[in-house]
């Protein structure tokens, strides 16, 4: 079995549920306590269209089903927790609980937790378009767009930029691709900032396993996923959901709780620990099996099913091999226990099949299933032929693109940034301290091989048509020294592609490495021979600190100035930022701004005071505008 150490600490969770605030047909209250009652640790409870907040009765219809429902929901919590009101005709209406006023009643502290979502509800053209947001803080309204991917883009881009300016964790995912057969694999490849879609769907008009004619989601999933792999994008991760509407009957007709769920290995259950595992593929999808445990890397699957009493099972490893285009079984074994080393296969996942007939299924005939999230050496994309380098072009927190360093490279940008943190001697990209250590996210995996693999393939150079150096900034956000340390063993081994230095005397190299955040600054003072340099800030000017040493001076945009771009840019604070700018090229050093508006006003000010590096979350719009208005 797998010999690698990895905690197994599992929490299971729906994150596609509906309630009386949209088209569900139960409280909120009684939706929770089912699924605390049954097993799960956490919830997003995502009506249409809609947050469970402010104030809100409904009527309650004369149909049986629905009366009975309120009284269950009456008699469990009581008349002092219930509000409703009787009327002539034998009306009813009941107050709706919002979220905020009974989150407190079920959440507990490592047992169960409450993700407040939305169900992003639109279309194109009379296909439905769904999206969950999951985690979301304020409400998103619905976007359109000229096609069914523009319209999910628009949305997906919502979302992220929610969670950028919020910093809370939060994610995107794409519900039922098949529902009305409305977004097909075709949609889905063209997204970025997408990481999830749902695999499988417990509502009964989803089309999971699609038709004569049309693919299921499983084949979609392939297809995306050999596409992204080869254009250097993180693979899309498969959910399993219920998509719960229906409380009060049961079958296949109705969209009832208990069919589908994820299983998420974090360290504890909170938020953020909850969605980095789930980005992270730390999870796997389910209808009813249960694994023991579970152990992913790039080039390794294996896993221990937690077998039931006169269960059988059968375990399909599911991939695309080298030089091929399509799906197959590469294997399939029989038992608990399995274990599959890729070698010339592009990507492989495991789908796990019972013989128990699945309770409630979602087509007669179902029985209970399992699906691993599919693995995949990380690949280097073909570089493309019309970039056009830009030498003002900064990536601030590229890692936080859709695709680290491929999106800004493809963009032509000659400057990147990394945060790092340092543990047990690896550097690890993250903006805040990671619940886990995730090896796919480290410095040199995410950074330093894929440069010197682009260098290979450009004979030499980062872009072949460009002499400058590509700058990697790397912010220390652990403490300067022992992070240096390692950075220093790790650049040895990357030495032929870097500009190293003797005093001020260098070696110029495709890419030059200088170190933001945590600085080591009297260290590499010191250093007879380095391979990064220093990132500036105004008070070290005229300390007689060689540009050698410090290519880059940089500082909050805050801290120069306070025009946002609106209106003219007054007098003053031009000089004040043409001062700034003299100073540092004086010394031979390059001036960036960070946290800067992302406004072509503003890009226009600073480049016509002569701001070398534009540092910007925005490729497509600081591309165009360097392109075209950009130049001083």
């Amino acid at each position: 079995m797998a010999p690698f150490a990895q905690a197994q600490n599992w929490y299971k969770g729906n994150l596609h549920t509906h309630s009386l605030w949209s088209d569900g047909d139960d409280y909120p209250e009684m939706i929770m306590d089912w699924y605390k009652a049954n097993g799960y640790h956490f919830i997003g409870l995502s009506d249409h269209n809609t947050f469970q907040e402010g104030e809100r009765w409904i009527k309650v219809p004369r149909a049986p089903e629905r009366r009975r429902g309120f009284e269950r929901y009456l008699r469990t919590f009581g008349p002092d927790w219930v509000k409703y009101q009787t009327g002539p005709n034998d009306s009813l209406k009941v107050r709706l609980k919002p979220l905020s006023e009974y989150r407190s009643y079920f959440e507990e502290p490592g047992k169960f937790l409450i993700l407040k979502s939305e169900e992003v509800s639109t279309g194109y053209q009379g296909k439905p378009i769904h999206i969950n947001m999951t985690n979301v803080q304020n409400l998103l309204r619905p976007l359109p767009g000229n096609s069914v991917a523009e319209v999910m883009q628009n949305n997906i881009d919502a979302v992220v930029a929610q969670r950028r300016q919020t910093g809370q964790p939060m994610f995107p995912h794409i519900n039922h691709p098949n529902f009305h057969y409305a977004i097909t694999a075709s949609d889905l490849m063209q997204l970025r900032h997408e990481r999830f879609f749902e695999v499988f769907n417990g509502h009964p008009q989803v089309h999971n396993y699609g038709d004569s004619t049309r693919e299921g989601t499983e084949s979609m999933w392939d297809k995306i996923n050999l596409h992204f792999l080869k254009q250097g994008r993180p693979l899309m991760l498969g959910l399993a959901t219920d998509d719960s509407h229906n409380y009060h009957f049961f079958g296949p007709t109705f969209s009832n709780s208990g069919r589908a769920w994820v299983m998420v290995n974090a360290p504890d259950l909170k938020p953020n620990t909850i969605i980095e595992a789930l980005e992270a593929g730390r999870f796997y999808a389910t209808t009813g099996i249960t694994l023991e445990s579970l152990t992913q890397t790039a080039s390794t699957l294996a896993f221990k099913i937690k077998a039931e009493p006169d269960v059988n099972y059968k375990i399909q490893f599911i991939g695309i091999r080298k030089g091929g285009e399509k799906a197959e079984i590469l294997r399939e074994v029989t038992g608990t226990e399995a274990r599959y080393d890729i070698t010339d296969e592009w990507l492989v996942r495991a789908k796990i099949i019972s013989n128990k007939p699945k309770y409630n299924p979602f087509e007669p005939g179902d029985v209970e299933t399992g699906w691993t999230q599919p693995i995949a050496r990380l690949q280097t994309p073909q570089p493309l032929a019309s970039v056009v380098p830009l030498p003002n072009g900064h990536a601030h927190n590229d890692y936080e693109q859709s695709r680290p360093l491929w999106d800004a490279l493809d963009h032509g940008f000659t400057s990147v940034e990394a945060d790092v943190y340092v543990q047990n001697d690896t550097l690890y990209v993250a903006h805040n301290r990671p619940a886990f250590w995730n090896a796919d996210r480290t410095l040199e995996n995410l950074y330093l091989r894929p440069l010197a693999e682009r260098i290979r393939q450009n004979k030499g150079k980062v872009y072949p048509n460009y002499n400058g150096p590509v700058y990697l900034m790397i912010d220390f956000k652990t403490g300067a020294d022992s992070t240096y340390r390692a950075l220093e063993n790790l650049l040895q081994r990357y030495r032929s592609i870097l500009t190293s230095c003797r005093g001020n005397r260098c070696q110029p190299g495709a890419v030059t490495v200088f170190i933001s955040g945590n600085r080591p600054i009297e260290t590499l003072k010191k250093a007879k021979e380095r391979l990064a340099g220093l990132d500036g800030r105004p008070a070290d000017l005229g300390k007689g600190i060689s540009p050698e040493l410090m290519p880059v001076v940089s500082d909050s945009y805050g801290n120069q100035l306070n025009w946002r771009g609106q209106g003219p840019m007054p007098d003053d604070q031009f000089q004040k930022l043409k001062q700034l700018v003299q100073r540092v090229h004086k010394e031979g050093k390059k001036l960036r701004l960070w946290a800067c508006p992302e406004d072509p006003a503003v890009w226009a000010k600073l480049r016509e005071a002569g701001a070398d590096f534009l540092s910007t979350d925005q490729l497509e719009l600081v591309r165009d505008f360097l392109l075209t208005k950009g130049k001083p």
